[in-house]
């Protein structure tokens, strides 16, 4: 009851801390246990194994920057992407391997298959757990969550590889695993790029954005005399429109840039049962098109400056800087 007590008198931060560290734990030793099971019975196995530490070490990265400052912000980005792109290069290799090397399967039977999966669902839990929960919009805590989704996408493939080793007549390791693995190793080699480009090309961290009216004959779009603005920015019926929601102070615009909800938080219950069921399926779709919103939504702030200064408006302070988010954490640019 006290660390129940205790676990809610935590803030937000300290919460998200303490789950990224039991994810970490819990993801490494579930690690090891692959690792251990591929020496002994399946190589392609040791080397997802080797894939997940890399992810954990850049998780651990993300970790060390939201509770040190030893090093600045740009230093930490640039590891846990050089790590991401690392692990994403050997797997591709390892997996484009397969095209040039028959390797034949251990038979290994059903138990060897339903503990692998046991071992691969649990830390797909550990993954969509982060996925679900760090929801804070600092770039430490939003990596985290690209690198949960990558653990997950491991998961889903250990498992489908295991069924699919089994379920093979000519006892040589499927060459569809080949293509899904490349598909992976090449996913997480893009989120190496984004959470490189992201600090410079995105909303976290540059929200708030300030103009004052100086040249009222160029504005036809805003409407001074209300108390209240809002201008669309991107448009997305799926993932959300980005908007300006601003406040009129004489001639003076002072708001936000936010994110109205998106389909998914719009959608019946139903419907989110249905898309859940379908989720392997319809996961990359929804990735793809968020890589789409991504694109077209890149340095808003810039825009939104562009905008207004067509219309006679001028910035009243500097442009928001590239910090690591919003609270208490390292603002250096990368």
């Amino acid at each position: 009851m006290k660390l129940i007590q205790r676990y809610r008198a935590l803030s937000f931060e300290q919460k998200i801390e303490l789950k990224t560290v039991v994810g970490l734990c819990g993801s490494a030793t579930l690690a090891c246990a692959k690792l251990v099971i591929g020496i002994f019975t399946d190589y392609n196995l040791a080397v997802i194994a080797v894939y997940t530490f890399a992810l954990l070490l850049a998780k651990l990265q993300c970790l060390l920057g939201i509770r040190t400052q030893k090093r600045t912000f740009k230093q930490r980005t640039v590891l846990v992407a050089s790590f991401l792109l690392a692990a994403s290069v050997l797997y591709i290799a390892f997996m484009s391997s397969m095209f040039f090397v028959e390797r034949k399967i251990k038979n290994n039977g059903m138990i060897y298959v339903l503990i692998l999966a046991l071992i691969s669902f649990c830390e797909l839990g550990f993954a969509l757990a982060g996925v679900l929960r760090t929801k804070r919009s600092h770039h430490y805590y939003r990596n985290i969550k690209i690198i949960n989704l990558c653990m997950a996408l491991i998961a889903i493939l250990t498992t489908q590889m295991a069924i699919l080793n089994m379920q093979s007549q000519t006892g040589v390791v499927s060459v569809f695993n080949a293509y899904t693995g490349i598909g992976v190793g090449c996913f997480i080699a893009l989120c190496a790029l984004f959470i490189l480009v992201a600090p410079r090309a995105s909303v976290v961290g540059r929200e708030h954005n300030e103009f004052v009216l100086r040249n009222a004959q160029l504005n036809s779009l805003v409407d001074m005399h209300r108390p209240q603005v809002q201008l669309t920015l991107c448009r997305s019926r799926v993932y959300g429109d980005y908007v300006y929601r601003a406040s009129v102070v004489g001639d003076r615009l002072a708001g936000d840039i936010e994110r109205t909800p998106s389909l998914w938080r719009r959608m019946h219950l139903t419907l989110k049962i249905l898309c859940c069921v379908l989720s392997e399926i319809l996961l990359f779709v929804w990735l793809g098109g968020r890589l789409v919103l991504f694109l077209r939504s890149v340095d808003l702030p810039g825009r939104l400056e562009k905008l207004l200064l067509s219309n006679g408006f001028v910035r009243t302070a500097e442009r928001p800087a590239v910090t690591a988010g919003d609270g208490q954490l390292p603002a250096e640019t990368p």
